[in-house]
């Protein structure tokens, strides 16, 4: 079965976060009353597991292998089968 997982990696609360503090300067620059901005990775894969509990367990190793854990966590934020996807990649 394919499945698509959807990972949002982010930095740990306390890291400085220049990017989101740029983006922060030009919302707030243009007139938007943002309050902050924390800039993230949304990372969508696909992947081929045999069910939806080996789908979770291997899209949980593959955030965690592309998080630094000394800055980022990552957080599994959706799963789902793709339906008429076998073979499709």
């Amino acid at each position: 079965m394919t499945y698509q997982a959807t990972l949002l990696i982010e930095l740990k609360p306390g890291i400085l976060d220049p990017q989101g503090r740029a983006v922060e300067g030009v919302l707030k620059g243009l007139g938007h009353p943002v309050e902050s901005v924390r800039v993230g990775r949304v990372l969508e894969v696909v992947l081929r597991a045999e069910s939806e509990e080996e789908a979770r367990a291997l899209a949980s190793r593959i955030g965690a292998a592309l998080t630094n854990p000394v800055m980022e966590v990552f957080t599994l934020e959706g799963l789902k089968a793709l339906e008429g996807a076998e073979g499709g990649r």
